[in-house]
């Protein structure tokens, strides 16, 4: 199959750039590749483009109709952050009009071959790389799509398949709620050759990302790509995997449809959450009893949960 770079693109993209304080700098890089803005590209005083003032200049590529929802999420944050006792004044922000092919060069300056786990590889299209026999390949051209694995909520997750396939009965059907780039499906394709698979993002760009990915893995007979959310789901999984915000985790609904989308021996992974959302996140899905902690993994002050159903 002929390779295509960035096919799926939006032609309306903005370069924003965030100034905020040292200590807040890492948390508001974790959300910006959480929200899915790519790469993140960052100015301080140890670079050579370093910003006039002691802020760190935090910038990405967002189609324009995503600014407004980025900029209230950081702001957000900064304010659980200024609880904390944590310093984020000044903050600014700005926006401005950008060329697509300056977001490709830039994502391709952060984006190279990644292991991930015990047999991962994550490689994207245009780099090169001789995998070993045990390796898992995983192709990728995220496009405007969140997920390469490089962010630790994604491997959070590829860790936990990992689990589960050492540990566990292999799963018959699986859903990946949010699939952005669909490396979640496409890992768990790897892992196992038998077992429906599908993937479903509210995001179209996402949706049309991941097809193209899922195709350029030789994957597309085995795993259907949808647009939709979690309530759009159908029928029930052996394993539900959901690499999404605690925002949106913790919501009612979304807690009521996850557990009922789950088979009598069903398995949840819940990622992109930090540490304390996911202790606070463990005890809202097993407070009925219908679901029981299995394991849970910490990165970089992410965390994923693996849940299953009481026997």
């Amino acid at each position: 199959m002929t390779q295509r770079v960035f096919t799926v693109l939006v032609t309306d993209l903005a370069q924003v750039t965030f100034r905020v304080p040292q200590p807040a700098a890492e948390a508001v890089s974790n959300l910006l590749t959480e929200l899915g803005s790519g790469g993140v590209e960052q100015r301080d005083g140890e670079t050579l483009d370093a910003p006039a003032d002691d802020r760190v200049e935090l910038r990405v590529w967002l189609p324009s109709s995503d600014v407004e929802g980025h900029v209230k999420a950081i702001k957000r944050l900064l304010a659980s952050l200024r609880e904390m006792g944590v310093e984020v004044d000044p903050f600014a922000w700005e926006s401005e009009e950008a060329d697509p092919d300056s977001w490709v060069d830039a994502y391709k300056r952060h984006f190279h071959v990644a292991r991930i786990g015990r047999r991962f590889v994550v490689k994207p299209s245009w780099d090169q790389h001789a995998p070993e026999p045990s390796d898992l390949m995983i192709e990728l051209d995220p496009g405007m799509a969140f997920g390469t694995g490089l962010h630790a909520s994604t491997k959070l997750v590829m860790h936990a398949l990992e689990r589960i396939a050492r540990l566990c009965p292999t799963p018959q059907s699986v859903v990946d709620l949010g699939c952005g780039t669909g490396i979640l499906a496409i890992a768990t394709a790897r892992l196992w050759q038998v077992c429906t698979i599908v993937a479903i993002d509210n995001d179209p760009i996402a949706v049309a990302v991941a097809r193209e990915n899922i195709e350029r893995n030789g994957l597309s007979d085995r795993i259907d790509v949808r647009e939709g959310s979690a309530e759009h789901l159908e029928g029930r999984y052996s394993l539900v995997l959901a690499n999404l915000s605690y925002d949106v985790l913790s919501r009612p609904n979304v807690q009521t449809t996850l557990a009922g989308r789950l088979d009598d021996f069903g398995r949840l992974v819940l990622s992109g959450l930090l540490g304390e959302q996911a202790k606070e996140l463990s005890l809202q899905y097993t407070r009925d009893l219908s679901l029981e902690p299995e394991y849970s993994e910490e990165e970089s002050g992410w965390r994923a949960l693996l849940l299953r159903v009481r026997a």
